[in-house]
């Protein structure tokens, strides 16, 4: 009976603070929002950059450090800081290592104080790998980077080769630093995550574009999709006396994928999820957008809970239900899509469009016990069947034949049996290749046969000796070409 009593008083109690707990909040960012609207009427439209810099627009690529779990600059075997866009000078390649900025050897150098060198505004000389300098002067652009903060892989629902998808049931979050607020949310915003109730101006991270086969707002919930009536999906958020905005994706996307078959049943193969900026980093004022009279450098750069979420599903891999694969590491990448021929449908023009992006990467390999034992172990024991012909006494010609013919009637019967299991493809696999060696060895034992009948009657003792050297050299040839099809 206390029980039920304490049951019904709290319920009563939280009945009554809970509606004024939340209206007090939404009161909160509706004040925050009609305050950006008040102070920022002159510039409604305008894209908020996070920062202008002046340098030489030189950015180093990233890479997750397992051992010590963060994220450092990607370097070489040679311990160079490896390139991951030039603004200013487009001979200057993704992947290309820096060996010297100034006189300063970089192998030698840490993150921090490289980072440091590259944003002061003074002219460098760097030096490359292959000792090729270049020369650079500093100059203004602004500058954008949105945070991958989180992604969490819960799920591979289904790797389709057939179709060339990738279904997973995921969440990622992405944050944007917006400083031109942070004065605005002092003393009003709380450590706390707040509704986008006006679409005032736009929103840098809603440009995030997640690369997905098909969008089923049944089943995924993000991009454009008002999480409540009246909020949009982009939310702010204030902490450590910052504002941020704040998106998040979740549910299930299916992702086109490129396979690789030719190692088949012992193919190893690599997902990739790509999520693009969706935004032109230049140099040139005219092909950037808005038109401030700078360039600009749109970034989209994973922090350390996208890389640890992927982690997670490795460590939690016992809940994958997909059997036939194992996913053997993870990682994320940054890629440089270039288009040298884009069409520009604001300004009529053509003009090369440079998008920074991430790939998230899934790495797996696929479990072969099913193909040995019910394709390449059968086959293998017919293939002996007809081979162990070679050892019945040539001059017993109808035995022979009967049972080689046998075997390769065998043969033939049981790859219609496992055909569906085999993809269909322009190319042959490296079991295609298997089957097809396994075709003509079955076929040797009844040409051999056949062409001692003509034989036999005149020298039975050579048609012996031959019979016996080729059931021995064959053998090893054709366990050598297999061993050589499948790459052990």
């Amino acid at each position: 009976m206390n029980l039920i009593k304490y049951k019904f008083l709290l319920l009563l109690f939280l009945s009554l603070v809970l509606p004024d707990f939340f209206q007090a909040k939404a009161d909160v960012g509706e004040k925050f929002n009609n305050k950006i609207i008040e102070n920022y009427t002159e510039i409604i439209g305008q894209y908020p950059f996070q920062e202008r810099r002046n340098d030489i627009g030189i950015f180093y690529d990233f890479a997750w450090d397992k051992s010590n779990k963060k994220i450092i600059i990607k370097r070489d075997n040679q311990n160079l800081p490896i390139i991951r866009f030039s603004l200013f000078n487009k001979d200057i390649q993704p992947g290309v290592s820096i060996k010297k900025y100034n006189d300063t050897d970089l192998s030698q150098t840490s993150d921090k104080e490289i980072r440091k060198l590259h944003k002061q505004n003074v002219e460098a000389k760097l030096t490359f790998k292959d000792n090729q300098i270049i020369s650079l002067k500093p100059n203004f652009y602004n500058y954008n980077d949105i945070k991958l903060s989180n992604f969490y892989l819960e799920f591979i629902n289904n790797i389709d080769t057939n179709k060339g998808l990738l279904e997973i049931t995921f969440r990622a979050d992405f944050t944007n630093k917006r400083p031109e607020l942070n004065s605005l949310a002092e003393g009003l915003l709380g450590d706390s995550t707040y509704c986008t109730t006006y679409d005032a101006g736009p929103y840098p991270i809603d440009e995030i574009h997640i690369k997905e086969y098909k969008y089923d707002v049944d089943i995924r919930t993000g991009t454009g999709t008002p999480v409540t009536e009246g909020c949009y999906p982009v939310y702010f958020t204030y902490d450590n006396n910052e504002v941020k905005t704040i998106r998040r994706e979740y549910g299930i996307g299916q992702f086109r994928q490129v396979f690789n078959f030719k190692k088949f049943p012992f193919d190893k193969q690599k997902l990739k999820i790509s999520i693009t900026s969706n935004t032109n980093s230049s140099q040139n004022i005219s092909h950037v957008w808005p038109k401030t009279g700078y360039g600009s450098v749109h970034f989209l750069t994973p922090e350390r809970g996208a890389f640890l979420g992927l982690e997670e599903y490795i460590n939690k891999i016992s809940k994958n239900y997909l059997k036939e694969w194992t996913v053997t590491n993870t990682n994320i990448e940054s890629e440089e899509i270039i288009l040298d021929n884009y069409y520009s449908p604001y300004s009529n023009k053509i003009h090369p469009f440079h998008e920074n992006s991430i790939n998230l990467v899934l790495d797996i390999e696929r479990n072969s016990a099913h193909y040995v034992y019910k394709i390449i172990v059968p086959v293998f024991l017919i293939l002996s069947v007809a081979w162990f012909v070679l050892w019945i006494p040539t001059h017993h010609l109808e035995s022979r034949l009967t049972t080689s013919i046998v075997a390769l009637l065998a043969l033939i019967a049981y790859n219609f049996v496992f055909s569906d299991d085999i993809p269909k493809l322009d190319y042959l696999t490296a079991l295609d290749k298997y089957i097809l060696l396994s075709y003509i060895f079955c076929c040797i034992p009844t040409f051999m046969s056949i062409g001692f009948s003509r034989f036999i009657v005149r020298n039975q003792r050579m048609v012996t000796i031959i019979n016996k050297r080729l059931r021995a050299w064959l053998g090893l040839i054709y366990l050598l070409a297999s061993i050589q099809i499948f790459n052990f």
